[in-house]
């Protein structure tokens, strides 16, 4: 009699217990994936998935790794991957090209980030550019950031020799003898100067009056038709922003598993060279006309309008809902 009563419960329960976990696996969280690089102003992206932000707003969130900058981008654009973050000139061109993206915040500005390294035997003021060879990552912040100097120093571009080099070949370049500089971003200056005997970090980029924006980019199907998930893309990455800024430290920690950098203690340092600011700004739009203009004038990309170019790039609307204290536009 008790084993029947028993095998009744047991089958009255079995339905309920299929029902819950039916349920549970019918929960799938939207999957996001990252594009980052193991370069220091990727530390938001790492730090939003490795932390769990993103986790936290209900998305499953992957980091997809990439060799370079212009490769996280590119992975966006080829649909590897949904959202990276960049300085301005790459996106645009990418932009320019007929690349389906929008920018929809920014995750730090920096004027300490960007800068030039020199061979300091042969180097000692500005005027000593003239008729040296300059390594330079074409289409890059940096490059942006050789034009802005020559410009404050009156060193018309053609007095110079330009040697077009990607970030991680200019260390060896440098070393080599075959450029007598570099400009470029961290951790990259202060890499050479550890590395290469003489090197030292002639200027960086605030000195001119340089300050990068690098803003968080996103597909425009996802800004646009798949809004909810963006929006908590976008709320995870405010919220990450804003631990990084409150905890330096913990933030080199956390990222220090990509990008294994020499020390926590430098790598703690360098990240205090950015304001993670986590917002969306009108000042943005300012700050980047100036940067389409100057590469659709050196023929970095097309552009007959490059205002209407940064319009179309920027894409406010998540913000505005995610985080509306967050932007004036």
């Amino acid at each position: 009699m008790m084993r029947k009563i028993l095998l009744a419960l047991l089958t009255a329960a079995t339905p309920l217990m299929f029902s819950a976990n039916t349920s549970l696996a019918a929960e799938v969280l939207p999957t996001v994936t990252v594009a980052a690089t193991p370069s220091i102003d990727m530390v938001l992206m790492i730090v939003a998935v490795e932390k769990g932000f993103l986790e936290r707003e209900g998305l499953s969130a992957k980091l997809q790794m990439f060799d370079s900058s212009p490769g996280a981008l590119h992975g966006v654009t080829a649909g590897l991957a949904d959202i990276t973050n960049n300085t301005a000139p790459p996106q645009l061109a990418a932009r320019a090209r007929g690349a389906k993206i929008v920018q929809v915040m920014t995750a730090y500005l920096s004027g300490l980030n960007n800068g030039d390294v020199v061979n300091g035997k042969v180097i000692h003021n500005a005027q000593d550019f003239v008729g040296k060879t300059i390594g330079v990552q074409r289409g890059s912040g940096a490059d942006y950031d050789l034009t802005k100097f020559l410009e404050f120093h009156k060193i018309p571009r053609d007095k110079i020799q330009i040697k077009y080099l990607d970030a991680p070949d200019q260390i060896p370049a440098l070393a080599r003898g075959d450029i007598q500089g570099f400009f470029s971003w961290e951790p990259f200056l202060t890499r050479a100067t550890q590395i290469v005997p003489g090197a030292k970090i002639f200027s960086v980029s605030k000195d001119e009056g340089v300050i990068f924006a690098s803003n968080v980019v996103m597909s425009e199907d996802m800004a646009k038709n798949h809004k909810p998930v963006a929006v908590k893309i976008v709320k995870g990455l405010i919220a990450a922003a804003d631990w990084i800024r409150a905890n330096p430290e913990g933030a080199a920690e956390v990222s220090n598993n990509v990008l294994k950098a020499p020390s926590l203690k430098e790598l703690t340092e360098q990240i205090k060279k950015y304001q993670w600011v986590g917002d969306f700004k009108r000042k943005v739009y300012e700050n980047e006309v100036s940067v389409a203009q100057w590469g659709a004038k050196i023929g970095l990309f097309p552009a007959k309008d490059p205002a209407q170019l940064v319009k179309d790039m920027i894409y406010p609307e998540i913000i505005k809902e995610a985080a509306p204290h967050r932007t004036d536009f």
